[in-house]
């Protein structure tokens, strides 16, 4: 009887252990690393570089996970990318409810602009100007926040609007998360080289089955997700 009890505890424990290594991601996620590894990876929230200068809650590490049909989806799309001398650079995916949360009570606790990220809209009219809600389609795990670069590499150029730039990705003409009109996938208050790029995104990203959020150029959900009505909380961890 003692070696059968053992024997089930050394089962149980090895069960436990192979789940965990598994990253302990609800059924039907998964890393994109592990299933687009070329894919460059620069997780915003994860660090102090992003509109609230800190790392959000949820964000335990710097890595990128997406509903399993979201990170073949895009699969498709950097493969598509790649045969025109382009990779696809990811800023934000799945972002856990408790961020939303965060970023929803940070607008109530100041009145500045910032000229990084919001150069004329005022911190407290964030929400109502509709840049940030209570709700969030990345909590879903099939949004994604994406530019582009050259394969060889090319140096961000001018920016009209949010004095920050993103180094590491093509000229769109603002940089991610630059709360303002210009920031709006169709303006035109941008030049046309970052039209041009953003017009580039936008079609490589349709023809893989994502739609864009016409408020920024750089927000896609996949068409068609596999948890369109639900919200997740869990932590980003490192495995």
């Amino acid at each position: 009887m003692w070696i059968r009890r053992i024997c089930l505890t050394c089962c149980l424990a090895a069960v436990w252990s192979l789940r965990a290594e598994a990253g302990d991601l609800p059924e039907g996620f998964v890393y994109l690393r592990d299933v687009v590894p070329d894919i460059t990876q620069d997780m915003r929230y994860a660090t102090r570089r992003n509109f609230m200068r800190k790392r959000l809650p949820g964000y335990g590490a710097g890595e990128c996970i997406l509903t399993e049909a979201a990170a073949k989806a895009l699969g498709k799309v950097q493969s598509a990318a790649v045969r025109q001398n382009y990779t696809l650079v990811v800023f934000d995916c799945y972002r856990p409810q408790s961020a939303v949360d965060a970023m929803v009570a940070w607008v109530s606790r100041g009145h500045e602009t910032d000229p990084d990220y919001y150069p004329s809209v005022a911190r407290s009219d964030l929400i109502r100007q509709g840049y940030i809600g209570a709700k969030s389609s990345h909590a879903r795990g099939s949004t994604v926040d994406v530019a582009l670069d050259l394969l060889s590499g090319e140096q961000a150029g001018a920016l009209h609007v949010c004095s920050r730039r993103d180094r590491g990705t093509l000229d769109f003409g603002t940089p991610f998360d630059c709360f303002d009109p210009a920031s709006k996938t169709a303006s035109n208050a941008v030049p046309e080289t970052a039209q041009h790029h953003r017009r580039t995104l936008l079609d490589l990203m349709r023809q893989g089955g994502f739609k864009n959020y016409s408020g920024e150029w750089w927000h896609f959900t996949l068409q068609g997700e596999p948890f369109p009505t639900r919200s997740f909380d869990f932590a980003i961890t490192r495995r």
